[in-house]
């Protein structure tokens, strides 16, 4: 039986005390807690900051849960309040007008592996929501045996790699629960190693079908958690999946991969003439490497992909598609989301066309695009004619990968299992919702739209996943199918693809599905941009090691406030239950 970390959930807008209008709760409803000796400092408004706010309230929330577990957080031995967690983000949520603090736990000021809370708070510091996943360590030597060296080398001699000694320099002692078991380990975490876990002799072709026409040439990057007393790996998952002027824009033209002529922004050289594929308004830039082996860490270029005027003509489809599809998802990240650019901070997101890998296909041909490096790389493969078609023409597949940069910066949903699982189908979402709007006939109507991820980059033509309808490639689309790693089998791409995340995100996508297709007496329950919100900050506001139960609170969390002036609320949620019941997942 599985021992998971302690699940704690909260909303305001179910909690009987504040009625079912409230949707927060304010200090003084905590009653006389509230008016203790610091009552200055946790009276509404005057909260001295969105940290002190989160730590009131958990405190008081977490007394009430008779937990041992969640009683050792609260550590009611110490004044401080809740004092074994650490702030980790503090941030503005426009889309909804709340904000939203994260948390990290630590037990004696050591990390707990995937342990934490989230806490979301109106303008004026009430609370909204609390989604926790939190314990108690107990039965673990605090005092590791083995050195972070010796760790490090223990991994090197379980995957056969020689690791360079300053890959293990950022290290650090976590303490991790064992899922199946429920023991307690301290461990070496070491993060994004360049060693991959053993491969099989055969690779499962299931657990590769999810990843495209071809591996990806990604270096290795895993993530490991090792004993520190034993040496023993436990566990291991991929750690890929992630005020000057502004110039002017110059309106520039072009032909992108599907033979379309499109209009987009670069920027006007000093010669006033010719221009680069930059587009200062959105921080969006192309780079073209011209065929060069991403192993080799080419350089950028010094300059985005230029043309002699701001007309592009045919000279680089894949740029023209490669610019003009990270823009359109930088584009609805900001105006439909209202976030500032794939890391929530304005980061230049840099789109790289005509990439090679040695080991991966026979150059130029590389059958992938990918988020590596907080950069998007693009492939190429040949068409029936013989033309290199550049991946970038996928605006899906584009939204799908830069949305693994968004939630790296955000939940940071861990790569395997369950909470992979969820990673991928975020991702999935985001890429679907993204291409029709932007080439749907009717972006509202989803009667228009088309439900296919990556048509034509699965086997026989077939795409890589079927939005609408899972079971159409033999993905499941119900919870009752659910496919689970066996009895101590860890997370690997190869034998299981990182315990099935390609395979189970289907039933999660078809919950999606669900909510934007669900119809009440003729109309639509939600609108396209109601999902995207939904799914985003639902996504947003979870914990690394989350469920797909979780997933489903977080969602209804967020939308309590999200449709918290609407009379419809109460129905709406109640529609968000039965798209999930729909899959088996309550």
């Amino acid at each position: 039986m599985a021992v998971p970390l302690q699940e704690f959930h909260y909303s305001a807008a179910e909690d009987a005390e504040t009625g079912p209008d409230a949707g927060a709760r304010t200090p003084a409803s905590f009653g006389a807690a509230a008016a203790g000796p610091d009552a200055a400092t946790t009276a509404g408004p005057m909260f001295t900051s969105n940290e002190a706010a989160a730590r009131f309230y958990l405190d008081e929330l977490l007394r009430r849960d008779d937990r041992p577990e969640i009683q050792s957080v609260v550590a009611p031995e110490r004044p401080e309040r809740v004092p074994g967690l650490v702030v980790k983000r503090d941030e503005d949520l426009p889309a909804v007008g709340t904000r939203q603090v994260r948390f990290t736990q630590t037990h004696h000021s050591i990390p707990v592996f995937g342990a934490g809370a989230v806490v979301e708070l109106t303008g004026d510091r009430d609370l909204v929501s609390v989604t926790a996943q939190l314990d108690e360590v107990t039965g673990v030597d605090p005092v590791e045996t083995l050195s972070r060296t010796q760790a490090l080398e223990r991994v090197a001699s379980w995957t056969g790699t020689t690791i360079p000694p300053e890959a293990g320099v950022t290290g650090r002692l976590m303490y991790y629960k064992e899922d199946e078991s429920g023991t307690w380990h301290l461990v070496w975490f070491f993060k994004a190693l360049p060693a991959s876990p053993p491969a099989p002799d055969e690779p499962d072709p299931v657990a590769l079908r999810g990843h495209g026409l071809g591996p990806r040439p990604v270096r290795e990057s895993v993530n490991y958690l090792v004993d520190a007393h034993d040496g023993r790996i436990l566990f291991c998952y991929s750690a890929v999946a992630t005020g000057a002027a502004i110039p002017p824009p110059t309106k520039c033209t072009g032909v992108d991969e599907d033979d379309a002529k499109q209009t987009f922004f670069g920027r006007l050289e000093a010669d006033g003439v010719s221009c680069q594929l930059d587009d200062p308004l959105r921080n969006v830039r192309t780079y073209d490497i011209e065929f060069a082996d991403i192993f080799d860490d080419p350089p950028l270029p010094q300059r985005a992909v230029v043309a002699t005027s701001s007309e592009y003509g045919t000279t680089n489809r894949a740029a023209v598609s490669a610019h003009l599809n990270a823009s359109r998802v930088q584009d609805f990240y900001k105006s439909v989301l209202q976030r500032e650019g794939i890391d929530g901070q304005g980061m230049t997101l840099v789109s790289i066309v005509n990439t090679t890998a040695s080991g991966f296909g026979t150059p130029p041909e590389l059958k992938n695009a990918f988020w590596s490096q907080g950069r998007m790389w693009y492939g190429q493969t040949r068409d029936a004619q013989g033309r290199l078609v550049s991946l970038s023409r996928y605006l899906d597949v584009i939204g799908h990968e830069l949305t693994h940069g968004v939630i790296e910066t955000t939940s940071n949903l861990v790569y395997a299992t369950q909470s992979g699982a969820l990673n991928e189908s975020f991702a999935d979402c985001a890429g679907v919702i993204i291409n029709n709007w932007y080439t749907a006939p009717d972006r509202e109507d989803v009667r228009t739209w088309t439900w296919e991820i990556g048509a034509g980059l699965g086997g026989d033509g077939l795409p890589l996943r079927d939005f609408a309808d899972p079971t159409r490639l033999g993905d499941p689309a119900h919870m009752r199918d659910f496919k689970r790693l066996r009895p101590g089998e860890m997370p690997h791409p190869q034998r299981n693809d990182s315990g099935w995340v390609h395979v189970n995100s289907n039933i999660h996508n078809k919950a999606v599905h669900n909510l934007l297709t669900m119809e009440d007496g003729g109309t639509r329950v939600f609108t396209v941009q109601d999902v995207a919100v939904l799914t985003y900050l639902g996504m947003a506001r979870l914990v690394p090691l989350a469920t797909f139960t979780q997933a489903l609170r977080s969602i209804l969390d967020v939308a309590a406030t999200y449709f918290g002036g609407n009379p419809q609320r109460d129905a709406k949620m109640a529609a968000i239950r039965r798209a999930y019941d729909l899959v088996g997942i309550s």
